[in-house]
């Protein structure tokens, strides 16, 4: 069902944001109109996004910073709405607050342009948000506003519906060492075996996880780390055959990605060369990333993607906490905000990484598990897309992650209630 929306000056951040909400999320296409004679004389669903007043329709009223062309620090107010506070506060509006100003704000990423504080990594933390701030970091809110504008919109034409979509679990695994002994050399190899005790690689955990797929009607997504020439990158040697075979063996059943690697954070040209390296060996087109420790500087890391020929990133998540960084469940392009301008690299949000309920959040198992069940609650709520981020060791019950194996096998599960 189409939907027509008056508005009096149309720039690039609002074509974008309502493209979110109303085509990505809810499955109905827009027409914009600056003729208020055509607008009236509309008789089908309409409303109207201006700073001033129109006709009797309903009506949304713009904030000044949907209009702006720069980037700059932003002196926010508040409303405050269903006890969370929300930015861009407006009055006379169906909400108490621009929802599409809020919307493009946070899908945008905007407060990372603005804010300078980041950790050891140089990685923009999640504590920092104000999505975390206000209290609605673990909720795709910009989900539940678009199925909320649905209710309010189907108050004057009660045809009025979003396109029906299903609720979808996406596990995805980085593999930043495929093994745990048996690329290294042989002596290693006997060394870790005695050391640990060990009978088998307990980071071959490639059989489970395609027994796992069948068994809950799933399809892994990997990211295979290819680089080491920095201290935070232990991937095996390219040459190593064991390593090739793995990939090779991977790629003809899931779809591939590449990792690209901590000293790629340093040096773009690295982004291609390990990109390539990863079609060599796996013969399969490689479109789709995530960045190894979530390194995501805004705009440069994108624009290094989009320069090495990646189509889609799954990036898009904090490393320290749990939760929706672009406060969506549902994937979106990428806005530049230098450039004021939409580019067709479609971001995947994840929403949890192992790494991040253990370490950072000092979670355990049972602990973890909550936390997932009530993210997985939260999206179901509007039939998104769950994205998780796991490591082959996390799930190899050895070492510090004995336990966690039961906590994903569980997580999987939930795709099917």
């Amino acid at each position: 069902m189409a939907l027509l929306i008056y508005i009096s000056s149309l720039n690039n951040r609002i074509e974008y944001v309502f493209q979110h909400i109303f085509e990505n999320i809810l499955g109905i296409s827009i027409a914009f109109t600056k003729n208020e004679t055509h607008f009236n004389q509309f008789t089908g669903p309409k409303i109207s996004y201006t700073s001033h007043e129109i006709g009797g329709f309903l009506k949304f009223k713009q904030h000044p910073f949907i209009l702006e062309q720069n980037i700059k620090k932003q002196n926010l107010a508040f409303a405050e709405d269903k006890s969370l506070k929300i930015p861009f506060k407006i009055d006379g509006s169906v909400f108490p607050f621009d929802v599409f100003a809020a919307s493009f704000y946070l899908l945008s990423r905007y407060e990372e342009y603005t804010i300078e504080e980041r950790d050891e990594h140089g990685r923009f933390e999640g504590k920092s948000s104000l999505a975390y701030q206000n209290g609605f970091l673990k909720q795709p809110i910009i989900d539940e506003w678009a199925y909320a504008i649905v209710e309010k919109i189907k108050k004057y034409y009660p045809d009025f519906r979003a396109t029906e979509r299903d609720f979808l679990l996406q596990p995805t695994l980085d593999i930043d060492r495929p093994y745990y002994y048996l690329t290294d050399s042989f002596f290693k190899q006997k060394l870790k075996k005695i050391k640990d005790n060990l009978k088998t690689d307990p980071f071959d955990i490639y059989d489970q996880v395609a027994n796992w797929d069948q068994k809950y009607g799933l399809k892994t997504i990997y990211f295979f780390l290819m680089g080491n020439q920095h201290e935070n990158d232990i991937a095996p040697p390219l040459d190593n055959q064991l390593f090739k075979d793995l990939i090779k063996d991977i790629a003809e059943k899931h779809l591939v990605g590449v990792h690209p690697s901590y000293y790629s954070h340093l040096k773009a040209e690295e982004v291609k060369r390990e990109r390539n390296s990863l079609i060599k060996i796996s013969q399969r087109k490689i479109t789709i990333s995530r960045q190894h420790y979530l390194l995501l500087s805004l705009p440069k890391t994108y624009r290094d993607l989009i320069a090495a020929g990646i189509k889609e990133d799954y990036t898009m998540a904090f490393a320290d906490v749990a939760g929706f960084r672009a406060s969506t469940c549902t994937p979106f392009f990428w806005y530049d905000l230098e450039k004021e301008e939409a580019f067709d690299l479609l971001l995947h949000p994840t929403c949890v990484m192992d790494q991040t309920l253990r370490k950072y959040m000092n979670l355990s198992p049972s602990e973890a598990l909550a936390e997932i069940t009530e993210l997985v609650e939260n999206v179901k709520n509007v039939d998104g897309t769950f994205i998780s981020l796991w490591h082959n060791e996390s799930i190899g019950d050895f070492g510090v992650w004995k336990g966690w194996k039961e906590v994903y096998e569980e997580m999987l599960g939930m795709g099917q209630n």
